[in-house]
């Protein structure tokens, strides 16, 4: 009994060692909860004065990400930051963007913010008008998003001229032009959609039709004028007789009608109408529903020529005597 109670007596400081490191490692296991916890749920505030706007660029990993956003100091522990991350299964979930902080919020919050792509800006208004050429919207587009370079944007916008369907759009301040002409592709889809037995059923291309009501939309600016102008049109093309119409030269001139010489119309162009008989080869423009109907559905008539009056009021003649 003497010799265990020895034996009892050499065990028990390690017994009491490993007591109080179970203990110390259940102390500290509840303390970084806690920590991580308090980390996860309080506001945290940024340096910066709210509102203000922090870019996650296109790629960026996890480490990017958590190193961003340390240093913009709107994490208050990028290590819990990165590990809640990861224990969650979301290091490769963050969208790119630029997003705008309002206030403080949480670290729980701002994975939320990145995760689901809550960008928080105020959208970017984009106005495209009925005629516009790609020239002008380029000019605009760049007014709105600076970042982008004018030359890289009409290069792109050129191409699809008469495509891109006139109407107020609102972007995230961080649009590429891939991303507006998307949305003013998808915007011309399903508004040019309700022409499609029209466009099926008339003697002319969709391309045709477009460059038409593309020149209508820079001669006359009512639909009813539309029509008739529409219909001389036609009847030009039906006589091989060159269109004459001055807004095809402003096209390439950058001119208005009544700035117009003599040697503008003489300018040997695809596009220059006085010389070159039949349509354009693309649209001047692009055109709105008004124009596209009225190209598609010309008054019937034997005019060949029209002129507008300082008033606006459109006059026609059948011959060149009347005109």
């Amino acid at each position: 009994k003497a010799t265990t109670i020895q034996v009892q007596k050499k065990r028990s400081p390690l017994l009491r060692f490993v007591a109080w490191s179970i203990f110390t490692l259940f102390i500290a296991v509840i303390a970084t909860g806690i920590f991580v916890y308090k980390t996860l749920i309080t506001p945290h505030t940024a340096t910066q004065t709210y509102p203000f706007v922090v870019n996650i660029p296109s790629g960026a990993n996890l480490n990017t990400v958590t190193q961003k956003l340390g240093a913009e100091n709107i994490i208050s522990s990028p290590t819990v930051f990165r590990l809640v991350m990861l224990v969650t299964g979301q290091e490769s979930s963050v969208k790119s963007g630029e997003y705008t902080f309002k206030g403080p919020l949480s670290m729980l919050g701002v994975i939320e913010k990145l995760v689901r792509g809550r960008y928080e800006y105020d959208p970017v208004k984009l106005v495209i008008r009925e005629g516009e050429d790609s020239k002008t919207i380029a000019k605009n587009i760049v007014q709105a998003f600076p970042k982008l370079n004018e030359n890289d944007v009409y290069e792109k916008l050129k191409i699809k001229e008469g495509y891109i369907f006139p109407e107020t759009y609102s972007f995230a301040p961080f649009a590429d032009i891939d991303e507006i002409l998307k949305t003013t592709t998808r915007e011309f889809d399903k508004r040019i959609a309700r022409f499609d037995a029209s466009f099926a059923s008339t003697t002319k291309t969709k391309a045709e039709i477009l460059t038409i009501a593309s020149i209508l939309e820079k001669e006359v600016p009512r639909e009813v004028d539309m029509k008739m102008v529409s219909g001389i049109i036609y009847n030009r093309l039906a006589k091989n007789m060159p269109l004459q119409m001055d807004s095809t030269v402003g096209y390439i001139t950058g001119k208005a009608s009544l700035e117009l010489v003599t040697a503008d119309l003489k300018i040997d162009s695809p596009y220059n109408t006085y010389v070159a008989k039949g349509l354009p080869p693309t649209p001047i423009g692009n055109p709105g529903e008004a124009s596209i109907r009225a190209a598609l559905y010309p008054e019937k008539h034997e005019y060949l020529f029209f002129l507008s009056d300082k008033d606006g009021v459109n006059h026609y003649a059948k011959t060149y005597a009347e005109h």
